[in-house]
């Protein structure tokens, strides 16, 4: 119950959250060029290049200490993150500068400042992704969703303010988004403070450990954008910028299923690790029948979203991105897949087998890679998204043939862990019931 309750939470957070920017998606369609809308994908494409760099993922390891530490160990540990995050956003800010001034296609021309505000960006985001997560492995998800609502509609009000009132076009758009989450990112540090979840330390061991957690997942987010994001790449060198505009906006459309998926992912994470960690011979069955459970259950909800979608992808996007529509169902399909993938590298992460899931990642996003550019080449923006769909796919299927060949878990025995998991969750009610 209080799995489903946590859930629920998370998944309105995650709507609401997402519901601020669709709210501009129909004024910023009807108010900018798809060209200047493609210069604000590109700029989202050079801040989720950054986040493998901008704190090496530290948000991560901050979530998992919270179960495999001691709690007077988690201030030091916390505020070790915090300064290791600032450090490798210097460094990388000029190097993403002078890479897009070398290389302006791969964004759509955005002038090379863009690239040192992007990394800002990302490392403002993976600060505030360490006070969420450390609310979501405390079991707070009121406090979490709080602040994720917050910052969108920071995000939004912002944006309104430069696009409208300014005049500033697609750069109001993008300092908005720029600006918004280095103002958050800094809220978060003072609740980190406040609540003493942080302390500002260095400790030597820590940051061994956070950099022995983080690198190895260098190559796996890498891989995971350029999974996410290579079809965007693609389009907009080949293409253009017009091009990566309406297919920009249709993928963000297309988000709602990955959305919904991350939501579940948030409430089920925790669950997942105590299961994992605890010594009831059931919490193993518990998992396997969680992973199955959930395929069947993905698969449903993105029939209803796709179904949706498409009936109402005109009033969002309006009659200048009308060819978006096109492509729609591709992305609700790779967002279906992406859930699936979603509930099986959370135990990587909880083994700390992270290279073992960067392997999966990295390989499949060389395959991936080479064919969204061979459908990019003869269908064009298509051919784009159904090769996003297909790199999805590819990663689902290989984090899960290596899960099963790489965890000692119950994965041939699936009546019987569907029925365990579903006996655990109705005997869970009843005590429910008999204690409220």
């Amino acid at each position: 119950m209080r799995f489903l309750h946590a859930g629920a939470i998370y998944a309105a957070a995650n709507i609401a959250s997402a519901a601020v920017p669709f709210m501009l998606l129909p004024l910023l369609t009807r108010v900018l060029t798809p060209a200047d809308y493609g210069y604000i994908v590109a700029f989202a494409l050079l801040v989720t290049l950054c986040m493998p760099f901008a704190g090496l993922s530290v948000h991560s390891a901050v979530g998992v200490a919270w179960f495999n530490k001691s709690r007077d160990e988690i201030p030091a540990f916390n505020g070790t993150a915090l300064g290791l995050i600032v450090v490798t956003t210097a460094i990388v800010a000029p190097i993403v500068a002078v890479v897009v001034e070398l290389m302006p296609s791969l964004v759509a021309g955005l002038p090379p400042v863009w690239g040192a505000v992007a990394a800002l960006t990302a490392g403002a985001n993976v600060t505030l992704q360490c006070r969420l997560v450390l609310w979501q492995s405390q079991g707070q998800p009121l406090k979490n969703a709080i602040l994720q609502v917050s910052a969108s509609v920071l995000n939004v009000g912002l944006s309104l303010l430069a696009v409208l009132a300014f005049g500033w076009e697609s750069a109001g758009r993008n300092a908005g988004i720029a600006v918004s989450l280095i103002a958050m990112a800094t809220v978060a540090v003072v609740m980190f403070m406040l609540s003493r979840d942080a302390t500002w330390s260095f400790r030597p061991k820590y940051l061994a450990e956070q950099v022995r957690f983080g690198m190895p997942l260098v190559p796996h987010v890498l891989a995971g954008v350029f999974l996410g994001t290579i079809d965007r790449w693609m389009v907009s060198t080949q293409l253009g910028a017009e091009a990566l505009g309406i297919y920009g906006a249709a993928a963000q459309l297309g988000m709602v299923m990955t959305i919904l998926a991350d939501g579940f992912v948030k409430a089920y994470n925790p669950w997942l690790y105590a299961q994992l960690g605890s010594d009831n011979a059931n919490g193993k069955y518990n998992v396997v029948g969680a992973v199955y459970l959930a395929v069947p259950a993905f698969v449903c909800v993105g029939a209803v979203v796709g179904l949706i979608l498409h009936w109402t992808s005109g009033i969002f996007l309006g009659p200048r991105y009308a060819d978006a529509n096109t492509v729609l169902p591709w992305f609700v399909l790779g967002g279906t897949l992406s859930g699936v993938y979603f509930c099986l590298s959370s135990i990587f992460f909880f083994t700390g087998r992270t290279g073992l899931l960067a392997s999966c990642t990295s390989s499949a996003a060389a395959v991936g890679a080479m064919i969204v550019w061979l459908l990019v080449t003869l269908l064009g923006v298509q051919g784009a998204a159904i090769g996003f769909a297909v790199t999805q796919g590819l990663l689902a299927l290989f984090v899960a043939v290596t899960a099963i060949n790489s965890f000692d878990l119950p994965w041939s025995e699936i009546r019987k862990a569907v029925g365990t998991l579903l006996q655990s969750a109705h005997g869970s009610t009843r005590l429910k019931l008999l204690n409220p």
